[in-house]
């Protein structure tokens, strides 16, 4: 990221943090339960952020 707070991640972006973000929870149900909903909660932020664009 730039620094900017101001300015928007790309599409592609955003699709590839969501891939990393998709690998995470599929690893952090069999391994990190714990983590599972905070890691679905940020895969529905991404996909509303990128179907709103």
């Amino acid at each position: 990221m730039t620094g900017h707070s101001h300015e928007l991640p790309s599409d592609q972006s955003l699709e590839h943090r969501l891939n990393a973000v998709r690998r995470d929870l599929a690893r952090a149900e069999k391994e990190e339960p714990q983590r599972v909903h905070a890691l679905t909660a940020e895969v529905k932020k991404l996909e509303a952020e990128l179907q709103g664009r």
